[in-house]
């Protein structure tokens, strides 16, 4: 199954529960910095408010990746998760889920 192909519906729930913390952090980010909130620490940190290890949300996180979802980004010693046009139906359908906790809706920078 190729990313395309995937929708909201295909994550399970504690991938959901990521996802929602990642779209979080994007929505954070300023226009001259979009992505400065989105680092694997922070995402980290407010993954575990959800009941979820270290080790699960690097594993959730490299899947994403691998299913070309995000880009992992290393500048200035901190990864940064950075959103992938494949993403785009995923991120929308999962802003309208209680996964997403952000006040701030996420438009993607460069549509």
């Amino acid at each position: 199954m190729g990313y395309k192909d995937l929708t909201e519906k295909d994550l399970d729930v504690d991938e959901k529960k990521v996802f929602g913390r990642i779209i979080d952090m994007w929505s954070l980010g300023s226009s001259e910095n979009p992505y400065d909130q989105s680092t694997e620490d922070r995402i980290l940190k407010y993954s575990e408010q959800d009941g979820l290890t270290n080790e699960q949300i690097l594993r959730i996180i490299n899947r994403f990746e691998s299913k070309g979802l995000i880009n992992k980004i290393e500048e200035n010693g901190k990864i940064y998760i950075k959103y992938k046009v494949g993403a785009e139906h995923i991120v929308k359908e999962l802003q309208k889920t209680q996964y997403v906790h952000s006040r701030a809706k996420f438009i993607p920078h460069h549509h």
